[in-house]
């Protein structure tokens, strides 16, 4: 058998696609060649017209871009404007005086020494303010335990809302001047518009804090004047011996000797509260719950450990002024006039005034308003329920109000639209 050669593939097969194979570039190279320029409608190089056309065309395409590229930088612009603008704004507004846990152990310090001082005075009280009267129980004087410590603080907070945080709107400048500034402050709230909405309750009050913010930069002068101390301890003397006078007129002569110390240190750490208020970019609310508010929960807690309301004390004085009247009627059973004991129309109420002529001018005035406000809430709708049994003949059980604030004995604190700082202690119905 003869040997094969070395070369027993044919010399025309190599190099050859095996099995059909196609041979590589060729297609890749057909698919990837550039489109050559379209000619003319006959093949050829374009018409004079179609060059025309197309001139026009990139004239318009290119007008076309200048204009939307111009409007484009100058809408960057703009908004790069409005950024800053906004930036400028929320660096100017985020000046914050204290934070939230100092505002808080701030408050709650200036209730523990409020509440100490109402202990320790709690059983020199000779009469009950006409406000509370209402709400406190006839035999609460006499008693002299954790009800008049309750009422002991009722008071001191509202003198403090009354004649300071409501009154003045900053403890380093003039007194009067001050006070004139808080009303403007006060009155932008009040002689707004309602709001229906939450825009419209943020918008106030972003008007409040940009004037409030606005008017302490344009007194920065007489805020750091060398008249600013003097003025901060005259406020101070001047609310300490408010508050010990407010406070003696409702108490056994003499007074207790640790009154005035109490107050002091009360009023210096209130003074002080007062001063970093104005100058937060937040809206810091301090309000105190008048007898017969609604109760709401997020905003206070409710407090136990003093008797029920049973005779309240404007009641026990009402029965009493009552049977007085009649047993000055003359003519057996009548009264004045030939009037019948049932047919005598009810005493006037008496009008009373917790804090007033103390201060004097017109901070007495406004003073003797809110306490009046307070007064005729206390009165009108909360004593008769606060002092009227259940299943009585006005109404029975099943149709008993809900309950209410019998009164509280400190203030709330918030930050509007954030959050609750502190919130007031209160006794319900």
């Amino acid at each position: 058998m003869a040997p094969f050669g070395v070369n027993i593939v044919p010399p025309g097969s190599q190099g050859q696609p095996y099995k059909g194979g196609h041979t590589p570039g060729l297609s890749e190279s057909h698919g990837r060649t550039s489109p050559q320029p379209s000619m003319g409608n006959d093949g050829g190089a374009p018409s004079e017209d179609e060059v025309t056309q197309l001139v026009k065309d990139h004239k318009e395409l290119r007008e076309k871009y200048n204009k939307v590229k111009k409007y484009y930088f100058e809408k960057e612009d703009q908004v790069k404007q409005l950024q800053n603008s906004l930036a400028h704004q929320k660096l100017s507004l985020s000046k914050t005086s204290l934070d939230d846990n100092e505002y808080a152990t701030r408050f709650n310090r200036l209730d523990g020494l409020i509440a100490q001082l109402a202990f320790s005075i709690r059983k020199s009280w000779k009469i009950i303010p006409a406000w509370l009267a209402p709400v406190v129980n006839k035999d609460a004087v006499a008693t002299g335990k954790q009800e008049m410590t309750a009422v002991g603080r009722a008071c001191i907070t509202c003198y403090l809302i009354d004649e300071l945080f409501e009154k003045y709107f900053h403890p380093d400048l003039d007194l009067p001047f001050s006070a004139s500034l808080k009303t403007i402050q006060n009155n932008i709230v009040n002689f707004a518009p309602a709001c229906t909405n939450l825009e419209e309750e943020d918008a106030l009050r972003s008007k409040v804090i940009n004037w409030r913010l606005t008017t302490l930069e344009g007194l920065q002068e007489m805020l750091k004047s060398p008249h600013a101390p003097d003025y901060r301890d005259t406020l101070a003397r001047a609310l300490a011996s408010g508050l010990v006078a407010s406070l003696a007129q409702y108490m056994v002569d003499p007074p207790p000797p640790d009154l005035e110390g109490g107050v002091h240190m009360i009023v210096e750490l209130a003074v002080s509260i007062a001063g970093n208020l104005p100058l937060e970019s937040r809206d810091v609310a301090i309000w105190y719950p008048a007898p017969g508010a609604t109760i709401a929960p997020e905003v206070m807690k409710i407090e136990t450990g003093i008797p029920a309301l049973a005779v309240s004390v404007s009641a026990s004085e009402d029965a009493a002024d009552r049977a007085s009247v009649r047993s000055t009627g003359s003519g057996g059973g009548e009264g004045k006039d030939g009037a019948s004991p049932a047919e005598e129309p009810p005493l006037p109420e008496k009008k009373r005034g917790m804090f007033s002529g103390i201060m004097g001018g017109g901070g007495g005035k406004k003073g003797g308003q809110q306490q009046q406000s307070r007064q005729q809430g206390s009165g009108n709708g909360s004593q008769s329920s606060l002092s009227q049994p259940p299943g009585s003949a006005t109404g029975g059980k099943e149709d008993a109000a809900p309950p209410r604030v019998r009164f509280a004995t400190f203030l709330s604190v918030q930050v509007k639209g954030k959050s609750v700082l502190v919130k007031a202690p209160v006794y319900s119905t």
